[in-house]
């Protein structure tokens, strides 16, 4: 290896702080450690980078010198030929802590010896020499917390030290350890709760986070900010004493139910010229319609549905419904093309599992870092038909594709029971669910006849029919009769648009149906607190007539023209996506 250019070996791929910090978690793991500590410390004289170092400490097995000499080479790696466990490939721990910090520090405790050694960028790039330094037997842990007699020191174990990190994203203590609880809750929910590998050994293992305010001098813990041990987070809702209760201690826990048993299947690969067996195991949950009525009749838009939408995943727009789970620690989550069609409410409410044995990395798409599993996805009948795709990926994708139409199915007749019972979504005024009436001017100026007016009906029950297919063909035909009937011109509902849209409408012959977006921070950081709040109707009402005044300019400056049509679209979109983060920030502040 040059040294040239040994300070870009930084950009190595992590996706975040706390994708590195897991693979630091996975070697304390397969190390045996029943306990991991992530601490941070923050510097309290600093405005900026506030984050002075990380330290990841187990008490696990520790590693023997031929191990550690090994653990810190770039090239090398302790479990590359390995068909189980969460270290298949080696190489972990140095890669992800040089994608956070230029230093990084490690010591060993194994039978009454302590070793340690350290990769220093700076040291390589200024000595020409692409070469670490020798493994050294040592009679103390030269860290100053440490020093102080601040943390404890185990019999066996750990100690990996970022010193002065450069790469830390999110910057602030305080955020970073929220994400490392939310995804690493996610992420190891299996060994935090207990695990049970396939010869049947129970693996659990406590996840704790500690920060610490540090002066130039002394450290003093940060109480508030620490986390004595993190709870699991699980994306299909089956597991008890997880932080849902936390978040929602009204619930009766778990708020999803397993739909059917899990299907596991046996496959035969090849790996390394030899035919071994491996097994896939499919999960599938949905919310228990109890749960979801018990937050009232527009669930999904309740920091309740907010949860199952996110599923502790920050930086994303939801709707990570699956997750790929391999050794019992999650790896990635997405939809893989399994939703099209984010509008439809009963997307949030399901979850599934796809558990996946190391051996099959390759055809998963998992790669080495652990951080993704690019291969699958939803497959079309030409995919699925196609030799040359493997066999393991077209059964994830057929029993996902069938399995999840038959949960939503469910869903459906969950919905029929809620709309008959009158808690969720049930009818104002006879008009669609949970919607409200203005004055607005009309779609059109022009009477209708009486032809004309039951095309009008027969589209507008068509668009009711789709949005809600529980509803049979008299609850339809009611609302859309009422709905014509009204004085008021305009009928407000709450959708899911996506992330930023604000409104959308469609014209009925007089009448203007406009969809307010309930994921749009305008309807999060004020419609919705007007409804819990108890505003003053007129409050609520001027901004329905806000919304409505923008939807009649819209309308009554139609046109056909495609290209101004486009550029119409493309400002009402900026419009849209500025607001959005304008109020984002407005209260992140």
């Amino acid at each position: 290896m040059g040294t040239d250019n040994i300070l870009e070996l930084q950009d190595n791929g992590y996706k975040s702080t706390v994708s590195a910090i897991a693979e630091i978690i996975d070697n304390s793991i397969q190390a045996g450690s029943t306990k991991v500590e992530i601490v941070i410390i923050k510097n309290t004289t600093r405005e900026h980078n506030e984050i002075e170092e990380i330290i990841i400490s187990d008490n696990g097995s520790g590693m023997d010198k031929p191990t550690f000499d090994k653990a810190l080479q770039m090239s090398s790696g302790t479990r590359s030929k390995a068909t189980s466990g969460l270290g298949k490939y080696g190489q972990g721990l140095p890669n992800s802590s040089i994608s956070q910090t230029k230093r990084v520090e490690v010591y060993t405790f194994q039978n009454e010896k302590l070793m340690y050694n350290h990769i220093d960028l700076n040291e390589i790039f200024e000595s020409g020499q692409a070469y670490l330094p020798d493994t050294e037997e040592v009679s103390f842990i030269d860290i100053p917390i440490y020093n102080q007699h601040i943390l404890k020191i185990e019999e066996h174990g750990t100690i990996v030290r970022w010193v002065h990190p450069n790469r830390i994203n999110p910057k602030t203590a305080r955020t970073l350890k929220d994400h490392i609880n939310k995804i690493g809750g996610r992420l190891f929910r299996h060994f935090i709760s207990g695990f049970k590998t396939k010869d049947n050994k129970l693996i659990k293992t406590d996840i704790s986070i500690s920060v610490y305010d540090f002066n130039g001098i002394n450290y003093s813990k940060n109480e508030f900010l620490s986390i004595d041990s993190i709870k699991p987070f699980d994306p299909m809702f089956l597991m008890k004493n997880t932080q849902m209760n936390e978040l929602f201690g009204e619930s009766n826990h778990p708020t999803s139910v397993l739909f059917d048993e899990p299907l596991r299947k046996t496959f035969t690969v090849d790996y390394n010229g030899k035919s071994i067996e491996t097994n896939v195991e499919i999960r599938l949950s949905y919310c228990k319609a109890e749960e979801r009525q018990r937050y009232g009749r527009n669930a999904g838009s309740t920091e309740f549905g907010k949860v199952y939408l996110r599923r502790n995943m920050t930086g994303t727009s939801g709707y990570n419904n699956i997750s790929i789970v391999r050794e019992g620690r999650e790896i990635d989550c997405g939809n893989y093309g399994f939703i099209s069609d984010v509008s439809d409410q009963r997307e949030r409410w399901w979850s599934a599992e796809v558990w996946v044995e190391p051996i099959i990395d390759s055809i998963i798409g998992i790669d080495n870092k652990k951080q993704q599993a690019s291969n699958i996805r939803s497959m079309d009948s030409e995919e699925l038909s196609d030799p040359e795709v493997n066999e393991i990926l077209k059964w994830i994708s057929r029993w996902l594709d069938e399995n999840i139409k038959n949960v939503k199915s469910i869903i459906n007749a969950q919905n029929a029971g809620i709309l008959t019972e009158g808690n969720l979504g049930a009818t104002v005024m006879g008009l669609p669910p949970g919607g409200e009436s203005e004055p607005g001017n009309p779609g059109t100026e022009e009477e209708l006849n009486e032809a004309e007016l039951n095309v009008v009906k027969i589209e507008f029950i068509q668009w009711v029919s789709q949005r809600y297919p529980s509803m049979n063909s008299d609850e339809v035909e009611g609302i859309v009769d009422h709905a014509l009937s009204i004085r008021d011109n305009h009928i407000f509902i709450k959708s899911d648009l996506g992330d930023t849209q604000l409104y959308s409408y469609k014209v009925f012959g007089t009448k203007v149906l406009i969809e307010i977006n309930y994921n749009h921070s305008f309807y999060r950081r004020f419609m919705q607190k007007f409804e819990e709040g108890g505003s003053s109707d007129k409050s609520l009402r001027s901004i329905r007539l806000m919304i409505g005044s923008m939807v009649n300019g819209e309308i009554q400056n139609a046109t056909q023209d495609k290209e101004l049509l486009k550029d119409r679209r493309n400002v009402k979109n900026r419009m849209f996506e500025s607001l959005d983060d304008y109020i984002e920030d407005l209260y992140s502040n």
